[in-house]
């Protein structure tokens, strides 16, 4: 009975852990890249992520022994997540941390579009088709009022909104090819794999002189906190309260990537990033959503 009573306490604390750890990860990335190339970020982040991963508090699971093919989209999911960190940290060198962690919200609509290419089996209905526009015209908003056309912000916006891109793939190809793998085990791989990937560029960029202490340790946090802790948290999460309930973080860490942004960077709150944030989050779940169980005299969508 007791036990039973702390369950909800339990899911949701670990829900808030991970918006609020997700969410900050937008301003640690502002902070370092002001003084450190976005290859040492993604570098030292995979790194320190991979080896939190290996550590006793999250420790993983083993990979099983796999044919040369998968072991081939472990290589290729890996890459895309590298190429999705690198992209977001580049484009938060022209845009600011509230916008980056909004425009990362598109995720679940890049997931719901791709779906229905790569999953015949996702049949769009009215409610997600209007999902998808509506979150796409949040882009449009924040785009349109808020960057105004600026060349450098608007090349900052379409890399962070390629790496949404980059992670719904992942996401997808991760669910048809490696589903029976430990997550936690495939995060560990792929920011080691990564974390190798990146390690020339990364010392071909290693800034002249020692960064500031305020982007060592936003690094640091990035790393250890925000990809190795967070990923072990997020899986807890799933196991204690299911996948559809986990999703609904990408909906709140962009609201606490602008909240953090505007609280602590002094970031601007315009019309423009309070439009994208509603129109993206609003279509986001509506594109997400599935339809309610039918009885069984009827078919089942979901």
């Amino acid at each position: 009975m007791t036990g039973q009573s702390l369950r909800p306490a339990r899911w949701l604390l670990l829900f808030a852990a991970t918006s609020v750890i997700w969410g900050s990860s937008f301003l640690f990335i502002r902070i370092a890249v002001e003084h450190m190339p976005p290859s040492v970020v993604v570098f030292g982040r995979t790194v320190l992520g991979a080896a939190f991963s290996r550590a006793p508090g999250g420790q993983a699971p083993g990979l099983p022994r796999r044919a040369p093919g998968h072991h081939a989209h472990h290589r290729g999911d890996a890459a895309r997540h590298g190429r999705a960190a690198f992209l977001t940290a580049w484009g938060e060198q022209h845009v600011s941390s509230s916008v980056a962690g909004i425009l990362t919200a598109t995720d679940p609509l890049f997931t719901a579009a791709l779906a229905l290419w790569l999953i015949r089996s996702e049949i769009p209905d009215r409610k997600r088709f209007a999902g998808l526009v509506i979150g796409f015209a949040g882009v449009i908003a924040l785009l349109g009022i808020d960057v105004r056309g600026d060349a450098s912000e608007l090349h900052g916006a379409g890399a962070v909104l390629l790496s949404a891109l980059g992670y719904a793939a992942a996401a997808l190809l991760y669910r048809r090819w490696l589903d029976d793998v430990p997550a936690l085990a495939v995060t560990a791989l792929m920011t080691a794999m990564s974390s190798a990937a990146f390690l020339a560029p990364a010392a071909a960029g290693l800034p002249r002189h020692m960064p500031p202490a305020s982007s060592l340790l936003a690094l640091a946090t990035l790393g250890i906190v925000n990809t190795g802790v967070a990923y072990w948290l997020f899986y807890l999460l799933v196991d204690e309260a299911g996948a559809a309930t986990a999703s609904v973080i990408t909906y709140v860490m962009s609201a606490v990537a602008l909240l953090l942004g505007v609280g602590l960077l002094g970031e601007q709150l315009t019309a423009g990033v309070v439009a994208g944030l509603v129109l993206i989050a609003l279509g986001a779940w509506l594109a997400t959503s599935r339809p309610a169980p039918q009885r069984p005299a009827s078919s089942d969508a979901a």
